[in-house]
């Protein structure tokens, strides 16, 4: 049996059309919308780089109260990359921590959205083996020089999630 060249022709056709349906859909999604749409942002730009650093601190009491003293027992580093793309944020952040008892580096990868003045990321591990996620909710301060919020992590010692206030600055 003979397959009719109508029948083949039809068939490559679509398979063609298909293909190039497919093409125009990626190319719109990945290139011209994110273009348009950046284009067209006339909110702030938070790209660039970001740096905290937060000293753990433990009082320590010598003869009553009255001479009470702070004693840094753990420094806490937040180095923080951000490529914006109207309102999609992407970027990388390095996380150090150097204790009494333990010292650390996590990077981290980071997605999120820049909204009406808050920053929402989610940051989640590069090295599979140590795994960790957090996320960080922040509001742009003081004419965009600074992030001011929430850093909530899983704390890998109590396996609990923790939060702590984090303000980090432009570089």
């Amino acid at each position: 049996m003979q397959l009719p060249i109508e029948i083949i022709t039809g068939v490559v056709a679509g398979i063609f059309t298909a293909i190039l349906i497919f093409g125009a859909t990626e190319l719109w999604k990945k290139t011209i919308s994110p273009w348009y749409t950046a284009l067209r942002y006339q909110g702030a730009d938070i790209s660039g780089s970001w740096h905290a650093k937060i000293n753990e601190i433990k009082a320590i009491e010598q003869n009553g109260a009255e001479t009470a003293q702070n004693q840094v027992i753990g420094v806490s580093t937040f180095s923080v990359l951000l490529k914006q793309k109207a309102h999609y944020v992407t970027g990388t952040m390095q996380f150090s921590y150097d204790g009494e008892s333990k010292e650390f580096n996590i990077d981290y990868e980071i997605s999120g959205e820049y909204w009406e003045g808050y920053l929402c990321l989610y940051c989640k591990s590069r090295n599979k083996r140590a795994f960790s996620q957090a996320s960080m909710f922040m509001k742009l301060i003081n004419n965009g020089t600074g992030l001011l919020g929430s850093f909530a992590f899983r704390n890998a010692i109590t396996d609990q999630v923790q939060t702590v206030w984090l303000g980090i600055d432009r570089n």
